[in-house]
């Protein structure tokens, strides 16, 4: 459900962003752009698609991924990502924290490289699915 400061808008406009999905025959990864305060741009435009019960996006400015949206994928309870990032105190500067408005868009984002580390790291039951971000 949308709050007064973030809404969905569909966008129709051509990939500007130097991040871009692989192809993948499994998924259909779709392009949106979500307004919100808490970027200074004033929105977020993604590539994006669902992944039991989550949607697993990328921002296509910046590559930035929505690291919540893989975790929760993995089965993985809320306490449990804290507790990771915690554990590891260099990530902390590199992260982004959307917090209120659109509930898609809500969570941890974190630098393409990080999130590809990582994703290695913990994500290899769902690594087919996390094809149209890594490759």
């Amino acid at each position: 459900m949308s709050t007064p400061h973030t809404i969905f808008l569909q966008d129709s406009t051509p990939p500007t962003g130097r991040f871009r999905p692989y192809a993948s025959t499994k998924h259909r990864v779709t392009r949106g752009r979500y307004i919100t305060s808490n970027d200074p741009r004033g929105y977020i435009p993604v590539y994006e698609y669902p992944l039991n019960g989550q949607y697993i996006m990328m921002d296509i400015d910046d590559g930035y991924i929505l690291w919540t949206g893989i975790w929760k994928a993995l089965g993985n309870a809320k306490a449990d990502i804290v507790k990771m990032l915690e554990s590891q105190p260099d990530l902390a500067p590199q992260l982004r924290r959307v917090r209120g408005g659109y509930l898609k868009i809500q969570g941890t984002w974190m630098p393409y490289e990080v999130a590809l580390r990582l994703a290695r790291r913990v994500a290899w039951t769902i690594r087919e699915d996390l094809i149209p971000l890594f490759g």
